[in-house]
């Protein structure tokens, strides 16, 4: 055993906040624990198209050394393991947020133009999103999801003034996040509104129940630290990793921002 039980006990509780305070997607959807760390498959639970979703996995390896792990104090291997939560975090959120575009049928979704984007623009585009979300049930405040030009649109000054609170005053939004996944030209999804039907906060998704909202996330690994052993190089291979699936229960509950 090269981690003590306290150290790896300590390591994976870095795991658990640095992943969620990295990962949008863990602040955005509710989650709930599956309870079998070998399942390959979830229910969907969506009404229109029952069916099942498949488990994936993700992970990041890194190697240290026993000096490392060893040492009197941990500071060098949470260094390591707080590096590699992040690239963890990022890689989550490449497969989450793209799943809620498609599949299964990406018409099915709403959409919404925004036009020219300018402040009338998104003024218009917003109100109707939210209408869109509201009559299909959720009406608590909404989570906005976009890039980084969409930041910069919402955050754009009009008579001097930001519009970026009038905007999302309108939106019923409190939740506003930015992810590098929506940054790739060759998508045609400039953002996301993600309705929901309790009240939560801005990036508290993990503290909500799962069952009331159009997108949750099934866990069946949590964040953790696995220590996988030696390596030619003489040092310890380890790594971060998660598995998980992304269940669209209801596509009417959110609305894909569109030029």
């Amino acid at each position: 055993m090269y981690l003590s039980s306290e150290r790896l006990a300590l390591a994976n509780e870095v795991v658990k906040k640095t992943f969620e305070d990295a990962c949008v997607a863990w602040q955005t959807f509710p989650q709930w624990v599956t309870g079998d760390p070998a399942q390959t498959e979830v229910r969907l639970d969506n009404t229109a198209t029952p069916g099942f979703v498949p488990i994936q996995s993700a992970s990041t390896p890194f190697e240290v050394t026993l000096a490392e792990v060893i040492a009197p104090t941990p500071d060098s291997l949470l260094s390591n393991v707080i590096a590699n939560t992040v690239l963890l975090a990022a890689k989550v959120d490449a497969a989450v947020v793209p799943a809620l575009r498609q599949p299964p049928p990406a018409t099915a979704r709403p959409t919404q133009s925004v036009g020219a984007a300018t402040a009338p623009d998104l003024l218009d585009a917003l109100i109707d999103a939210r209408a869109k979300v509201e009559t299909a049930g959720y009406r608590a405040p909404t989570c906005l999801i976009t890039n980084t030009v969409g930041v910069k649109k919402l955050s754009q000054f009009l008579n001097g003034v930001s519009v970026l609170s009038q905007l999302l005053d309108v939106a019923n939004c409190n939740s506003l996040q930015r992810v590098d996944v929506l940054e790739d030209p060759a998508t045609d999804a400039l953002g996301y509104m993600i309705g929901r039907r309790q009240r939560l906060g801005h990036q508290a998704a993990a503290e909500a129940f799962p069952g009331e909202e159009p997108v949750d996330i099934a866990v069946s690994v949590p964040p953790s630290l696995e220590v996988i052993g030696d390596t030619p190089n003489n040092t310890i291979k380890l790594a971060v990793r998660v598995r998980f699936a992304t269940r669209v229960k209801d596509v009417q509950g959110l609305v894909v921002f569109v030029p």
